[in-house]
């Protein structure tokens, strides 16, 4: 969600939140710290997502202050025990030790005012050597089932990969807030914003989403309780592809077949979940993510006309073609596309922005998370997982070696976008 995927940089530099705050000698400034870190890495893209949220990050030892539940809360649980059947006793000691936490209000504020997004930033988080090594790992120790997936779902194998890399960079980053008590915050005391009326009706679903699932895997007091009080990020994400309880619930599979889902230990579920969210929203198999820009000033001042920083495909390739901003390809004219914009300050204190051309894909990965650099960022990892680009490989020179052959450029991302193993 774009709440977001701040969560994901703030675990880069969490110890250096942990070697500062220990220094400083009051509670407002070691807050003021974590808004500004998080102010620095929020650079993710248009709009919010509404399925899942990104990979938390540890939790630092000061996170731990927290409120009273709100007394909003009680009628809350009685239309909840009405409405799915459950004792409203059984609910209100599951809840009885919810808490508020401050920590999680001030990791949802929008960023400072003057604040410029920053793809190259953002992109360097993810697509890194340790990410990338742990993503080779995780490709060789569930070879098998993730070539099984990709077969059924079309989904190639490097992009459930990436995702599962770029969300928990594979089980290691997987939040350490009370999903219970986050949600439980976000939904009912959610920070003074001009969307905080949305965004409380959303947590407070999810929350709902979340009683529901707990509730199914085990009515009794103590496996209900703990299934409610598990860990995840600050926005109530859950497990190694960070999905929202209400996500769980719809898209989540069985992959190991054992009769539960468990987005936590499973690998199997995870991966499979991963892909079956993909195929729901709309993956087309063998269809690229996305396409690069023609490398001429004119393709780059066409597509700033056109980018208008929604995830919705407005616009038909065949225009893009016929405008001179994409090489033609093999893909059908009307397939649907959008100009997606990546900027990042420059050296002279303004703002460049790198453009290319989303397709299908590119919105079924924003539907995971509503946002461009995610989209992007996913993409661009499973080209490194699949040996297309190395790790250390930048955007830019990217493009320019991509240029030397438009039709071997479209090939091979066609190609990329097929590949089922390393």
């Amino acid at each position: 969600m774009n709440l977001i995927y701040v969560n994901q940089l703030l675990k880069t530099i969490n110890p250096l939140i942990q070697k500062y705050t220990s220094k400083l000698a009051t509670k407002n400034s070691k807050a003021y710290l974590v808004i500004l870190t998080v102010s620095f890495l929020s650079a993710c893209a248009s709009t919010p997502s509404h399925n899942t949220a990104t990979s938390s990050s540890a939790e630092p030892s000061f996170m731990t202050e927290s409120e009273e539940k709100p007394d909003s809360l009680e009628p809350y649980l009685k239309n909840l025990a009405q409405l799915h059947h459950i004792p409203l006793t059984d609910l209100q000691n599951a809840f009885q030790d919810a808490k508020t936490i401050p920590t999680v209000k001030k990791l949802v504020l929008p960023p400072a005012p003057g604040f410029k997004k920053n793809w190259k930033v953002y992109r360097s988080r993810f697509i890194e050597p340790r990410r990338f090594a742990a993503g080779q790992q995780f490709w060789k120790n569930n070879r098998r089932f993730i070539q099984q997936t990709a077969d059924k779902t079309g989904v190639p194998a490097e992009v459930i990969v990436s995702i599962i890399g770029v969300e928990t960079i594979y089980g290691k980053n997987m939040g350490n807030f009370s999903v219970r008590d986050s949600l439980m915050t976000l939904g009912f005391n959610y920070p003074e914003t001009p969307n905080k009326k949305a965004r409380e009706t959303l947590f407070k679903s999810q929350l709902e989403d979340l009683v529901v699932l707990c509730w199914k895997e085990n009515p009794k007091a103590t496996p209900f309780k703990k299934c409610l009080n598990q860990s995840g990020s600050y926005a109530g994400a859950i497990g190694l592809p960070q999905f929202m309880p209400g996500s769980i619930l719809r898209f989540a599979v069985d992959g190991d077949l054992d009769g539960k889902i468990d987005l936590r230990n499973s690998p199997e579920d995870a991966i499979a979940s991963v892909a079956n969210f993909l195929k729901v929203h709309g993956w087309v198999k063998g269809e690229p993510v996305y396409l690069e820009l023609k490398d001429h000033e004119g393709a780059a001042e066409s597509a700033r006309i056109l980018a208008d920083g929604a995830p919705v495909a407005k616009l038909q390739l065949g225009d893009l073609v016929a405008q001179n901003i994409v090489d033609k390809n093999e893909l059908p004219d009307n397939t649907p596309s959008l100009i997606v914009d990546l900027p990042s300050p420059d050296k002279n204190g303004g703002t460049e922005v790198r453009y290319v051309v989303g397709l299908r894909n590119f919105i079924a990965i924003c539907e995971y998370n509503r946002s461009f650099f995610y989209a992007q960022s996913v993409a661009e990892f499973s080209e490194v997982l699949s040996g297309e680009i190395s790790v250390t490989e930048t955007a830019a020179k990217k493009k320019k070696k991509s240029t030397k052959s438009s039709s071997t450029k479209n090939k091979t991302k066609k190609k990329s976008s097929t590949k089922t193993s390393s």
